[in-house]
């Protein structure tokens, strides 16, 4: 997950990308778009809210979500 800039919204998301070492693994793009439609479906407050789906030129796929600003897990 990277932090980037929605420069047509004008606003900092988080960027949720497949990684390089799945991008050759059609059984990965599926779950992973998959991961990105049911949560786009959720509405609770404890959820993520997703806005944008799509691929980059190398085909990996990515989906953008509301940043939300806090301390790691790790």
């Amino acid at each position: 997950v990277l932090r980037a800039f929605d420069p047509e919204l004008g606003r900092t998301v988080a960027l949720k990308v497949l990684l390089e070492e799945h991008a050759g693994n059609a059984e990965m793009h599926r779950r992973f778009m998959e991961e990105a439609r049911i949560t786009g479906r959720l509405q609770h407050p404890n959820i993520v809210p997703v806005h944008d789906i799509g691929r980059f030129a190398d085909d990996r796929p990515f989906f953008a979500m509301k940043l939300v600003e806090g301390r790691t897990l790790a």
